[in-house]
């Protein structure tokens, strides 16, 4: 008789094929591809260190203003203006500076936009070829699940081995904060939430004493919050 799964067991799993497309595009992608495109990232990456000295922190990014669409366009006019009237400038102003940094912008723009679509098509590549892996991966647990129903010799063994990546553990529900309270207690003076709240104290004579809250409309179930304050009243 087979034997059946009991319920801390990973439900039926659904597999989806890869589609053809996917499928498509991961066989043309070789390691040898993807090992060449990272050889040729981290030149990339070397060649832009070479002009700057190191990672900008967050406070330095703070401090430096850039050249958004405002500040550009404030740019680009000052450079027009600029050169036909030089002798407003200041002694240690050039407008050709000024002219080649723009030019700069514009070029680090394009790259700045080429580089993200560069990111996108690579985070599309992972999404692809990880959601093939994983598939691959499904259809051997779930012929691994079924011999282990079948009793055939070595399934039980390796399906135990990969159950508990299905396995949902559940976790302990958190205290319920003081917000939580107040918002329970005003559901139940109202009439929208059954349940009860139960505040006790100890030895009220000190400042704070030992405080439980025993909160059973929190979560559907019994939730209790202790603070114990030591500062006893003089």
């Amino acid at each position: 008789m087979a034997k059946k799964e009991t319920a801390s067991s990973p439900k039926a799993t659904q597999v989806t094929h890869p589609t053809t497309e996917s499928t498509t595009i991961s066989k043309a992608l070789t390691v040898a591809n993807l090992e060449q495109l990272k050889e040729d990232t981290l030149k990339l990456l070397s060649y832009l260190e070479d002009f700057t000295d190191s990672d900008l922190s967050t406070i330095e990014r703070m401090r430096k203003r850039g050249s958004g669409i405002r500040r550009y366009g404030f740019i680009d006019k000052v450079s027009d203006v600029a050169s036909d009237n030089m002798d407003l400038a200041p002694r240690v102003f050039s407008d050709e500076d000024l002219k080649d940094l723009l030019r700069k912008i514009e070029e680090l723009r394009n790259i700045v936009l080429a580089a993200n679509q560069f990111a996108r098509s690579l985070n599309d590549l992972l999404l692809i070829v990880g959601d093939e892996a994983y598939q691959l991966a499904l259809m051997y647990y779930n012929s691994v699940r079924e011999l282990a129903r079948r009793r055939v010799p070595g399934a039980e063994a390796v399906f135990r081995l990969l159950r508990p990546f299905f396995r949902q553990t559940s976790r302990p529900k958190d205290e319920p904060t003081e917000h939580e309270v107040e918002r329970d207690l005003k559901a139940l003076l109202h009439g929208k939430k059954d349940g009860e709240i139960i505040i006790r104290n100890e030895r009220p004579h000190m400042v704070g004493g030992k405080h439980e809250v025993i909160d059973e409309v929190h979560s559907g179930r019994a939730a209790v919050k202790e603070v114990i304050q030591a500062a006893e009243k003089e």
